[in-house]
Order: structure tokens, then sequence, then C-alpha cells
């Protein structure tokens, strides 16, 4: 990873999982679940300092979530912790983001809203998503990476919509997985 090994990149690395396994009784606020992405960036034993608090109120504010700093992070919807999630990888200031099944346990109707946000988080940092949405794949993304038994990379160019039709009545897309659109990656 960035010529690296993952032990050595993991700085320049955010992740946020498909899941999030926690104990809804257990107090943290939201503040708290975005800081817990500070630690292991320079951070010396004690509390948090200034510029800590500082970066995950700047985190906060970059996923629309600023006003819920103060809430127990059990008390947020699905939608919410995703994007608290989202703000705990951010504010570590990584340089790829990567992020597993972002939407699996959100609501359709907050889905593209979602994306949006995913949209205009790229501008500012490259990321990786892993997806079974083709809907999503065919509206948002520069390039597709299939996985089935080889790794082949798409431009989006590669994508055609014939074959969406036969599946969906929105305008998703499907990748033709021909061997004359193949494309090798190696970089």
């Amino acid at each position: 990873v960035f010529g690296q090994t993952p032990v050595e990149a993991r700085g320049r690395l955010g992740y946020m999982p498909q899941h999030l396994h926690f104990d809804p009784s257990f107090p943290v606020n939201v503040m708290d679940v975005v800081l817990m992405g500070r630690i292991g960036k320079g951070m010396r034993l004690g509390p948090f300092r200034r510029e800590d608090r500082d970066a995950a109120q700047q985190a906060l504010a970059e996923v629309s979530c600023d006003d819920l700093a103060a809430r127990s992070f059990s008390s947020l919807s699905a939608g919410q912790r995703q994007r608290v999630l989202i703000a705990r990888a951010l504010v570590a200031d990584p340089e790829l983001l990567i992020l597993d099944e972002p939407t699996s346990s959100l609501d359709p109707s907050i889905q593209d809203d979602f994306y949006e946000l995913l949209h205009r988080l790229n501008e500012q940092v490259t990321m990786i998503i892993v997806s079974h949405d083709v809907s999503f794949v065919s509206r948002y993304v520069d390039r597709v990476i299939c996985v089935n038994r080889e790794v082949v990379l798409h431009s989006l160019s590669d994508v055609g919509g014939d074959l969406a039709a036969l599946f969906s009545g929105d305008n998703a897309r499907f990748v033709d997985h021909d061997h004359h659109t193949r494309k090798d990656y190696h970089g």
C-alpha cells in the first residue's frame, strides 16, 4: 500500500467497517467515537489535545453531524452512525479511505443522500468502496474493480447500460467482463 507494507502504511489509511459491533449501554458520545480516529496519530498519553478536538469537530462538520457531538452514539439512527464512522475515519486525515458496504444498514430512502456525501468527500480523499450495489457503482465512481476469482479493473466507459434494463427500472449499469474490454491494473 503506497509502496509500503500494510503496517507501515496504516497511518495513511482510513477505514469504515460494514458493521460496528458495540454495546449500546456503553456511555460513549459522538465526539468520543470520532476522537478514537485520532488514536495513534502522534497521540501521547493523557487527554486529547485541543487540536484533536478541533479536528474531530471539523470531521463531524464535513459529514453534516457537527450538531450531534454531545449525543449518545447509541441514540443515533443508522444513517447518522454511518456518517459518524466516516468522520472517525476522516479525522486521521487519511490519503485513502476504505469503506466496506457503507450503505448495508441504511434505509434505501436515505442512500442517495449518503452517496452524495461520499461523492463530495471524494474530492478531497481517494476512496475504495466495497459494494454490491450496482446502481451506486454506475452513478458515482470513476473505475470499477470486479473480484470473482480474479481482479479486473474497468473504467466507467467499460460499463454498459443495455443489460441493466433487463434487471432494473432505474439507471443502473452492469460491467461487461468480456475479455476484449479487460484492463489489467498495474499501479
